[in-house]
């Protein structure tokens, strides 16, 4: 590309640029300013992807017998093998993998301007909206703190991201025999990086069944298939049972629904001791068993939790940044920001979300599907605010249609939909504040 030619990509595409460039740099500064080092689960998949780069499979504990080994309780397996991959290619370094999760997080803010450039493609005013949904996502302060930390979010939202891309282009494009290819990998591969993507695929066979691409879905379904078949088949050999996503699902179905719980991630010891205590097998059959067994003796106070994690999930006072590594005032402005751009995100795209119910766009209505049936599966096990990573994309979305949309009125302040998403977020909020008020206390006393 010459001088003159870059100039003027240069020029078209700045704001896009240094929204790209920016978020990359800021998740690295952050990265590299607070090292944070692994603790919990990033120290599990730490330990897991170290024995995968030194040859020694897919393992947490080597002291301990392969079927009382806790790693198949870990999230995983791609984010586990995508660490190991780093390890064996730089060494046990942390420092490679915040720059590379650095640049999927940028690559995650550019395919979600790409895939609003494709849902509004009608639309003149489709960059803006690119560009606005681009920005929240790249300088999202948990999107950039998780970044920073040894978690699979960072991979599984570049994924997912990929994903929507490839699913929008397949919508013009239903011919292209190597885009279904790609749609069936990267879908597979993104739910082996979190396994509650797999409710999107249904999303995918309506496409396919609607449009009559029955041989379309046959190759997706097949390619689909064989991206899961080396992990399934390892588990099969090694546990004597099927286990396509491994076995960290069937125990929030219990952790999340027991009498007297929250349903947040709050394991009681009963949970912890026979966690510790029994194999793979033995648990997924006792969490389902007691899952089950709630549903049968407490079908009220099931119906009840689901409302609170529905509640809990789209709450703009539970913000990011309650973590180890960070005390004191740092900690208290980035509580303070998760929940200001939680507020902004929610709000707009609640909005964007009602304005498109009315629009009756084809590819609206598949965002709108999407976006509806990626919290599900939370509502019914255990809820946590990173759980929530998984529909930003989408929402930012609808947040940069919603904003384009307001700035074109001359009074914005008096747009009806503007104020009826404001009380609806603020309105759940605080029921959430009313019904949590005794954990807000505890937490704000680490500041006061």
């Amino acid at each position: 590309m010459n001088r003159e030619k870059w100039l003027f990509f240069w020029w078209q595409n700045r704001i896009l640029i240094l929204i790209l460039v920016g978020s990359f740099l800021l998740c690295l500064a952050y990265s590299f300013y607070f090292k944070i080092e692994p603790a919990v689960d990033a120290l599990a998949y730490d330990k897991i992807a170290q024995n995968i780069a030194n040859g020694n499979g897919y393992r947490e504990n080597l002291q301990t017998d392969l079927i009382h080994d806790s790693a198949i309780a870990r999230v995983g397996p791609l984010y586990e093998y995508f660490l190991a991959g780093i390890y064996k290619i730089f060494g046990h370094h942390y420092g490679s993998v915040w720059t590379i999760q650095a640049i999927l997080h940028s690559l995650a803010a550019w395919l979600v301007y790409l895939v609003s450039i494709l849902i509004f493609a009608d639309s003149e005013q489709r960059k803006k909206i690119g560009l606005w949904a681009a920005a929240m996502v790249g300088f999202y302060p948990d999107l950039i703190e998780i970044s920073a930390m040894l978690m699979t979010e960072t991979l599984y939202l570049f994924f997912i991201c990929l994903f929507l891309y490839l699913f929008f282009r397949f919508f013009y494009q239903q011919k292209n025999w190597l885009l279904i290819f790609l749609l069936g990998a990267v879908s597979g591969l993104a739910v082996l990086a979190r396994p509650p993507v797999l409710f999107l695929l249904p999303v995918v066979y309506f496409l396919f069944f609607r449009k009559k691409l029955f041989w379309q879905a046959v190759v997706f379904s097949v390619v689909l298939f064989l991206v899961f078949t080396p992990w399934t088949a390892r588990n099969y050999f090694t546990y004597k049972e099927i286990m396509p996503f491994g076995a960290a699902g069937n125990f929030n179905f219990w952790i999340g629904n027991y009498h007297g719980g929250s349903g947040e991630q709050e394991p009681t010891e009963e949970h912890i001791q026979f966690a510790a205590t029994h194999g793979v097998k033995e648990i997924n059959g006792e969490s389902i068993r007691q899952f089950k067994s709630f549903l049968f003796n407490h079908q009220f106070e099931f119906i009840k939790l689901t409302f609170l994690r529905i509640n809990k999930y789209f709450s703009i006072i539970r913000p990011m940044g309650f973590w180890f590594y960070q005390v004191g005032w740092s900690q208290f402005l980035f509580i303070i920001s998760s929940a200001l751009v939680s507020v902004f995100l929610f709000v707009l795209s609640l909005g964007g979300a009602i304005k498109a119910s009315m629009a009756h766009e084809e590819k609206l209505c598949y965002l709108l599907a999407l976006t509806i049936i990626t919290p599900l599966i939370i509502f019914i096990t255990v809820v946590e605010t990173r759980y929530r990573f998984q529909i930003y994309p989408l929402l930012a979305i609808f947040a940069g249609y919603f904003m384009v949309l307001l700035k074109k009125e001359s009074k914005r302040w008096t747009n009806k939909i503007l104020w009826l998403a404001i009380a609806l977020i603020f309105t759940n909020g605080l029921v959430d504040l009313v019904l949590s008020l005794a954990r807000l206390k505890e937490r704000l006393g680490l500041f006061f």
